[in-house]
């Protein structure tokens, strides 16, 4: 059974109070909302305690719920759709005619109010965006306005649904058997499902967690046989090796069907809905999922994960911001990944 400190109250004091799971309708501006939410019950008056963290949770579902009723594009599909034509949440504003901080709360979580739904519904269209740019946008100058529009012209599809966002982000991406690839093409297909069933099996898989357990599966993969798992590139972070341009990888994978987020703390963990196809990997492949959780499994916290990966050569030798060269996979402390 899950608890949670927290203060109740009703009995004006400190509390384990036990998190409870129930199935409710809740309506959300008119629409019916079913699903399992959680609250803190206090184990002395058995109120339900307003914690943040279950509230937040529990409207973002509420919230996810009604935008899919609705048709209202998810927060990440918000994201994906701007970035697609590389967008400022300045520029993405003045095209919709709404504020920045509007787009701001948008990308967020925040429910927008009926008109600017329609408008996020609209965006989805290329020719919407087209229209509004040669006829308004009056907020940019006339070298922004014409920039934004050439972007926009230069896109092949007249409509952009979620799924064909998420396709086109990795799209975006080298498919190319290069070195800065680990000599291996990327496949979008095989990028999901390997981290589907890294969801599945690393525990707490934190989204930058998830940063180093995909940089040990490549290179570790590189180091004993020549080639890459995946086909990403990674890049010399602060924090530690990541995979290039992140984030528009996440937008294209994370899509609330196979994979979501949960919020857990101050982070979000990556969780699958699903179990992995591995149709397409080779026993030894699966063996090497299974090494790389099991080596992720391994250490306590994502930031003792963090601190191992800064003694690896690979995230030294390369300077802040640059790709890492898949050649420095022959330097990989993680001996117990080799398969």
């Amino acid at each position: 059974m899950n608890t949670i400190t927290t203060f109740c109250t009703e009995c004006e004091r400190q509390v384990k109070a036990t998190i409870e799971e129930v199935r409710e309708t809740i309506d959300v501006r008119g629409c019916a909302v079913t699903d399992d939410f959680e609250y803190a019950v206090c184990p002395y008056c058995e109120s339900r305690i307003p914690e943040p963290v279950l509230v937040d949770r529990n409207f973002a579902k509420m919230y996810g719920a009604y935008r899919e009723a609705a048709g209202i594009p998810q927060p990440d599909e918000i994201v994906a759709l701007r970035r697609r034509y590389g967008f400022s949440q300045r520029v993405f504003a003045a095209v919709l005619g709404i504020g920045v901080a509007s787009v701001q709360r948008y990308e967020g979580g925040a429910l927008p109010s009926e008109s600017h739904a329609e408008l996020l519904r609209r965006a989805r269209d290329r020719r919407f965006l087209l229209e509004r740019l040669r006829g308004g946008a009056l907020r940019l100058s006339a070298q922004e306005r014409e920039r934004a529009l050439r972007t926009v012209e230069q896109q092949a599809t007249s409509r952009v649904d979620y799924a064909v966002v998420r396709l086109d982000l990795l799209d975006c991406l080298p498919r190319e058997v290069a070195p800065e690839t680990g000599m291996r093409a990327l496949d979008a297909d095989r990028l999901r499902e390997a981290v589907v069933y890294l969801a599945a099996h690393v525990g707490n898989l934190f989204a930058t967690k998830l940063n180093k357990v995909l940089f040990y599966l490549d290179f570790s993969a590189y180091r004993d046989e020549g080639v890459g798992f995946t086909g990403l590139r990674y890049a010399r972070a602060d924090y530690g090796p990541v995979p290039d341009q992140y984030d528009l990888v996440m937008a294209a994978l994370v899509d609330g069907k196979a994979l979501s987020y949960r919020e857990q703390g101050d982070g979000r963990v990556v969780v699958a809905h699903r179990g992995a196809d591995l149709s397409a990997f080779s026993p030894q492949e699966v063996a090497r999922l299974d090494a790389v959780a099991s080596f992720a499994n391994g250490f306590s916290s994502c930031a003792e994960l963090s601190a191992y990966a800064h003694e690896e050569e690979a995230w030294r030798e390369t300077p802040s911001g640059a790709l890492i060269d898949y050649g420095l996979a022959r330097s990989l402390h993680a001996s117990s990944l080799s398969c």
